[in-house]
This record gives structure tokens, sequence and C-alpha cells, in this order.
């Protein structure tokens, strides 16, 4: 009975969620015009979508992701959709190449003003990967055809299919698209060494920039001078690559067009795999980046539109631990990385173990603002249960680290 109210409550907030997405939707339209989209940004961009014209979902949109739509399977799962045609497909991500369910029935997706229908649309375990509050992956169809803008600086997508972005202020720079993915040519200054060439433009990644595994070996990045960690991960992207480390560092400077920005933490896989191996492109910038500016994409005319509006910002403390809220399914906060001999890790936090409590609370009770503001509290202490059974608490407090 317990479980049954529990996930009750999950659903009652998923409503409210989209209800207030809704509410928002409404504001922008007036504000921005009625083809706008609005997004929450939460390292990612999520929008509420509607599947079939009866499914509610929340959607992040993801550059990376092309023209595709999937779906969570825990949210499928717990659907009443009961598509008639399924099969089998291979698809790939940040953690390389896994096997997945595909739904074969034309699936119709609408979300703000735009409408497409799907052949195909595969079943991803994004939960996995991001946490309980995605429903879906979506890449806008057709944006070699029309410009699109992604509005940081006040929260929503247009795609131009009718008339034309102003362009006032804004940095024109060229960009070239391969597979309906984006790549911009930035430059790198890191342990004094200058990495420049073409970048994937990523608005499924909430980093600012990780390099592959191939210009790890390139550049030698593993032997550049510098303060740096190392941190454990696990499912650090879809594809059958369970876990992965990454390296951080802080770069000199980061420069995109005319822009420059200073003191930016980086990553990059030694050993990455996927989108993260071998590629055409040496890193890929996410919205650790991207959400410092305005954009507007043109496929068409081979150019990318950029405009600062948010200032760099000096470091700040934080926790050297993160999660993934998996009360979804009634096990709490998952520890999904970990800084390898941090704070975290000597006080006895290890990755998989599951954060049921903090400051005494339940994880439950905390809203989404409260959780993505986590780092803000001066102190925290969890209430922990372990990959053994075992309990344990752990209290923490956040330190500067660069």
């Amino acid at each position: 009975m317990n479980q049954l109210l529990h996930l009750m409550f999950l659903r009652t907030n998923h409503r409210l969620l989209i209800i207030a997405l809704a509410v928002l939707w409404s504001w922008a339209a007036v504000a921005w015009g009625n083809d706008s989209i609005p997004f929450l940004y939460r390292s990612h961009l999520y929008l509420p979508a509607c599947i079939n014209n009866e499914h509610q979902a929340n959607v992040i949109f993801d550059t990376g992701a092309a023209s595709i739509f999937g779906i969570d399977s825990v949210y499928f799962s717990a659907s009443d959709w009961h598509p008639q045609d399924m099969g089998w497909g291979r698809t790939g991500g940040g953690a390389g190449a896994t096997r997945v369910k595909v739904i074969l029935d034309p699936t119709a997706l609408s979300i703000g003003s735009l409408s497409s229908t799907y052949q195909i649309v595969p079943i991803f375990k994004l939960r996995d990967v991001i946490d309980c509050h995605v429903d879906g992956i979506w890449g806008i169809k057709d944006i070699e055809q029309h410009p699109l803008e992604i509005n940081f600086e006040h929260n929503f997508l247009k795609h131009y299919t009718d008339g034309n972005p102003q362009l006032e202020g804004y940095e024109k720079l060229p960009i070239r698209c391969h597979d309906h993915r984006i790549q911009v040519q930035a430059e790198i200054l890191v342990g004094g060494k200058n990495i420049q060439g073409w970048f994937l433009v990523d608005t499924g990644s909430g980093a600012a920039v990780d390099f592959t595994a191939s210009t790890v070996k390139q550049y030698g990045l593993e032997s550049l001078p510098g303060k740096r960690y190392v941190k454990d991960m696990t499912q650090f992207g879809i594809g059958d690559k369970s876990q992965e480390s990454i390296i951080e560092m802080q770069s000199q400077r980061i420069v995109i067009g005319s822009d420059t920005t200073s003191n930016e933490i980086i990553s990059y896989l030694p050993d990455g795999t996927g989108a993260f191996g071998k590629k055409e492109y040496i890193g890929i910038i996410g919205n650790g980046m991207l959400s410092k500016f305005n954009l507007i994409i043109d496929i068409a005319h081979s150019a990318l539109y950029l405009k600062r509006f948010k200032e760099d910002q000096p470091p700040v403390p934080n926790y050297d631990f993160g999660f993934r809220n998996r009360t979804d399914i009634g096990k709490g906060w998952i520890v999904s990385s970990l800084t390898r001999n941090g704070d975290a890790a000597r006080a006895g936090l290890q990755l998989n173990d599951r954060i049921i409590a903090i400051n005494g609370r339940p994880v439950e009770e905390y809203t989404w603002e409260e959780e993505y503001r986590l780092n803000r509290l001066p102190q925290i202490t969890l209430d922990v249960i372990g990959t053994d059974g075992g309990t344990k608490q752990i209290t923490l407090s956040p330190a500067l680290r660069w």
C-alpha cells in the first residue's frame, strides 16, 4: 500500500509539472509569439509533449539526437500506450551501442506549434542516464530547411518555418552539418596546450566541453600539467558501457568566434566510446557553455549565430558527488558519480548507493527545484542505503576545488 501511495504521489507531481509547463507555455506565447516553444532548463532543456494526441510526456531537446524521437522504457511500461507493431534495433550514444526495442507504428508527436510523425520510435533506458524527470528525447525534424533559435536567456525554442529571425547583435560563425548534427569550430587552451577544431553542438550534454578519446591520444592530454580530478560515473550515456571514468581540468580559455570564456571546467575521456570515441569532431560543447548564449542555427546557410548574454562566473564551492533521482521506481536518489579520493568517497559514499534522506528529510519530499539547487546548501547529512544493504549516515560540506 505504501508503495502504491508513493507511485500515486509521483504521478501527481508529474502532472503538476506538465501543468506548470503549460502555464509557462501560455506566458511565452504572449511574450515571444505563438510559435515559440518554452523549455525548463535543468542542465537539459525539458519540454512538455503530447504523443498520439493522448499521452503526455516531458522530453528533452537534444541537438545530438539529430531528428530522432525516442521514449524512456519505464515511462513506456507505466503508460497505457500499446503499439501494434514492435521490433528490435541497434542504436548508439555516449556509452557505445546497444540493442533496443522499437515501436514501428506511425507515432505522432506534438510539441508546441510543431507536429511530426515518426515511423520508428526507439525505447531507451533514458532515466538510467538522466533521471526520473525525463520521459523522452527529441531532435527537431527538418532543421536543415529552416533556422532554429535556442534562446537560453528567456528559455524558449523557435523554429522559423515562416519568416526570418532578427540577427541584430549576433555574431555569424561557419558550421558544418554531418548526419543531421551541427559542428562549430572552437579553440581551447588547457594545460598550456592550444586545441582547436570542430566540436559537436550538443544540447543533450549538460557539461561545458568534453574531449573524445581520440583527441586525448592525439594531443597527449593526460601528460599536460595542471590540477585534475578523476570522476567515476555510471551509465555516462546511451549504450552498453555501464561505467566510465572522466578527468576534469580547468581550461585557461575557450574561444568561440570572437567570444572568450576563462577558467571553464572541461572534461576528457581516455577510454570513451560511442559519441566520445573516435569521431570526426574533437569534442562536444554542451549546455555548460551553450547556456551563456542565445543561438540561431541556420544549416541551409551553413551558419551559427551567437549572442552572449551571461557573464562568466567565478568558481563556487560544490559537492564532489552526483546522483540520479530514481524515486519513479521507489529507490531514492542513486549515487551516479564520485570524485575519486574526494570528500564524499573518503566519507564512505560509493557508486550505486541509495540516498533516502537529506538533512533528515526524505528525498521524495524534495521539489525538483530544491534537488537542482542542492549544491547551494552549506552542509548536508545523507541517510544512505549501501550496495551491501547496510545503512550509513554521511555529513559533507561543499568545497572550492579550483
